[in-house]
């Protein structure tokens, strides 16, 4: 077992150029006792590890990185009687009270993935929860509440070059010259980002669909949503949504987040390279006031 301590993580800060040393990943599991029983998912995220580390500027950076499944006490074998003691029970708690600020950090990479391998037995059933692209460019979530949730939280302030879509990823990603600049060309833009969504629409996108995983965590994820959305707008000063090919739906979206106050201390917004046409400008404008 390989554990990165908190000495370690704040030296690795020191020694970082871009964003903090964390990278959480957001990927579905692919059955209730294992989220990747046959490794596709840890190959694809590695994929991405590898990228990250071919940096020029970050050679020889350590990472932090979370995933839920190693990073969260789990039952042993609950199909036999052997589930979590009352200590792990209350660390667990504590764990996913931090989700929130772990995935919605402006300076925290997040790795996300929704896909399944070709040929997957499970297909029939796991290709429920792939979202459509008719869901994914309006925000709607699909069948796993918590890979919904994470999602959201990675779109709050998570600057355009943090929140990466690994399956944007082209056959190159396995070349040795593939680094962090050639991911992040491929994975940021076209991928399922949609602009932050105020706790209220949040909470409206979940009571509009049904879940087939964790749908008896609403109430929990809503509470945790508005407390990170609250938490990270609170304190934001600059707001990075560059290249991400978004339009005017998703400026008016990013304007009616502004207007509700819920960033008082907003400096600088960057828009760049995006597709924003008269109409969300001036979403913004009014907006920015």
């Amino acid at each position: 077992e390989a554990f990165l301590s908190l000495a370690d993580l704040v030296e690795a800060s020191r020694a970082s150029l871009g964003g903090l040393p964390v990278i959480a990943l957001s990927c579905p599991w692919r059955t209730k006792q294992h989220p990747d029983p046959d490794g596709d998912t840890l190959r694809r995220v590695g994929s991405g590890l590898r990228a990250l580390a071919n940096d020029w500027y970050n050679r020889g950076q350590r990472f932090g990185v979370f995933w839920d499944f190693l990073s969260l006490h789990q039952h042993p074998d609950p199909a036999h009687g052997r589930v979590r003691t009352a200590e792990e029970n209350r660390l667990f708690r504590q764990g996913l009270g931090c989700l929130g600020r772990l995935f919605a950090h402006p300076h925290t990479t997040v790795l996300r993935t929704a896909s399944y391998p070709e040929g997957y037995d499970g297909r029939k059933w796991s290709a429920q929860l792939v979202l459509s692209l008719r869901d994914q460019y309006e925000g709607l979530p699909g069948p796993n509440l918590w890979r919904y949730t994470e999602a959201c939280w990675s779109r709050l302030s998570c600057g355009s070059k943090l929140s990466l879509d690994l399956d944007q990823m082209g056959r190159l990603a396995g070349d040795p010259w593939y680094d962090r600049s050639a991911m992040i060309s491929e994975c940021a833009e076209g991928g399922d980002r949609w602009p932050p969504l105020l706790p209220s629409q949040f909470t409206e996108r979940l009571d509009a669909r049904a879940f087939t995983e964790g749908k008896d965590d609403k109430a929990l994820v809503s509470r945790l949503y508005a407390g990170a959305f609250r938490e990270e707008m609170r304190r934001a000063t600059r707001l990075g949504y560059g290249g991400l090919g978004w339009g005017d739906a998703e400026a008016a979206q990013v304007a009616r987040v502004i207007a509700s106050g819920a960033l008082p201390r907003l400096e600088a917004l960057s828009f760049l390279l995006n597709d924003v046409g008269d109409d969300g400008a001036r979403a913004l404008a009014a907006a920015l006031g």
